[in-house]
């Protein structure tokens, strides 16, 4: 829900926000945050600066800074809301971390719709929310052009003025899936699964498998790559689910794949049709023994594989264990094939390990929040202070390998100890900013577009490997 402003207070901020007119600082002491969130926010610095159309510093404000600070505690329960108050002061009215969030991805509301304040709830009916999906990705989405894309032309042949309340998710997620993009998407309680360890591409009989994992449930069950698994909803899913080509069969397989609740039991048949099998998968957590997997190479190379990087999880300590044992090979194979991203603190920690020296990693520009994209940004990183690799590394990489994961290895391709081998990644830069629209349904649009040193989008159209 959004408050218009009066006129006066608007061009009382217009001039107070204009570009080059000094920082504009982002003060959170107002709420007890953790590192890990801090360190999100604070990397993110630029697409703040995107949208306030200036210069962002982190600390303490002062009475006299245009800032941006946070007003807690507020009942728990209450709305989070980000409003404009004298000035140039905006601040987050919120109870928790999560509010916290809520109100930062809701700065590019305030900016589009021009109001005094956002109230982060969803929308009171489905025209409503048809009309935010519409107003939301006009004015954030960053890869139109990119993709060749024209969003009123999508509106026109999918909007459905009819649609009832039960409708919306699938009619939304029909229509946003046109863009192609698996982090912009319609989410919803159902969009929460756990996905078993398989790789497959959806087609109209099903999954057909590519690869399954010895000693997984399926295996035992004689289940083997080329096998096709019996799914429902097909017709459904391939209307709902958007990827970028080269991953979009294997994204469909993967939620067709997922497992709601515990279990599921799964069924499926040889290629040929003469035998079949069922089996039941349980939903296992990701732990540190079933995302990571280290091995040595017949050539004496360690090899790391790396399913996911998933923040709870003390990745580090592998790294550690695997970086001291350099006896054992002067080579390094870190194996992203199939890992969809996770943590970008985690990813971008982890690759940090591998650089020698300050690096340019490539560029950035975000979204302005006014359907128009800032200049792109030099991205740096430092080599970490974590004991450092210093042989060579071969990275593997695929359509699946997307998100944090291309983030990974975007500071890294190009070093002359580096390797990038496999296929095209997923295209996917990412930066998702979450929008509420009906209760238990929400919209992820992409905020961002990141390129390598080269100035080559990986949006899109991913990385290239150096050799296949």
């Amino acid at each position: 829900m959004t408050t218009p402003r009066s006129s006066e207070l608007s061009a009382v901020r217009r001039a107070d926000t204009e570009p080059g007119s000094g920082e504009f600082v982002i003060d959170l002491s107002g709420l007890t945050l953790t590192e890990n969130l801090l360190r999100l926010i604070a990397n993110e610095k630029e697409e703040f600066e995107a949208v306030l159309g200036r210069k962002v510093a982190f600390r303490i404000a002062s009475d006299e800074d245009p800032a941006w600070v946070v007003e807690a505690p507020v009942e728990v329960g209450s709305a989070p809301t980000l409003q404009w108050q004298s000035g140039a002061r905006l601040a987050s009215v919120v109870a928790t971390e999560s509010d916290l969030l809520a109100t930062m991805n809701a700065l590019h509301t305030l900016c589009r719709t021009g109001c005094d304040a956002v109230v982060v709830t969803p929308a009171a009916t489905v025209t409503d929310a048809i009309d935010v999906v519409r107003a939301e990705i006009a004015n954030t989405y960053p890869s139109f052009a990119l993709r060749g894309l024209d969003w009123e032309s999508i509106c026109d042949e999918h909007l459905d003025d009819e649609v009832s309340p039960s409708g919306f998710a699938d009619m939304a997620a029909a229509w946003v899936a046109k863009l192609g993009d698996a982090h912009t998407s319609i989410r919803t309680s159902a969009s929460n699964t756990f996905n078993p360890d398989y790789r497959g591409m959806l087609h109209a009989d099903g999954v057909h498998l590519t690869d399954v994992p010895r000693q997984s449930a399926a295996w035992e069950a004689g289940v083997r790559a080329g096998w096709v698994v019996t799914v429902d909803e097909i017709d459904r899913l391939m209307r709902t689910v958007g990827a970028t080509p080269q991953q979009l069969a294997e994204v469909r397989a993967r939620r067709a794949m997922g497992i709601r609740g515990t279990h599921r039991i799964y069924r499926a048949h040889d290629p040929s049709g003469t035998r079949s099998t069922q089996w039941e998968e349980a939903a296992v957590p990701l732990t540190l023994e079933n995302a990571v997997q280290v091995e040595d190479d017949k050539d004496g190379s360690t090899c790391i594989r790396v399913r996911a990087f998933a923040s709870h999880l003390d990745l580090h300590s592998v790294f550690d264990d695997v970086i001291a044992s350099t006896a054992r090979s002067d080579r390094i194979i870190i194996d992203l094939r199939g890992n969809t991203g996770g943590s970008i603190l985690l990813a971008t920690d982890l690759r940090d390990r591998f650089l020698r020296e300050r690096t340019k990693i490539g560029y950035v520009t975000f979204t302005d929040g006014r359907g128009g994209l800032a200049p792109r940004a030099e991205r740096w990183a430092e080599p970490s202070e974590r004991r450092r690799w210093e042989g060579r590394t071969e990275i593997l990489i695929d359509s699946m390998t997307y998100s944090a994961s291309e983030d990974f290895v975007l500071g890294l391709q190009g070093l002359d100890h580096v390797r990038v081998s496999g296929s095209v990644s997923g295209g996917g830069s990412g930066r998702p900013r979450r929008v509420p629209l009906l209760p238990g349904v929400d919209l992820t649009i992409s905020t961002a577009i990141t390129y390598d040193r080269q100035g080559n989008p990986v949006e899109f159209r991913g990385i290239r490997p150096d050799r296949g």
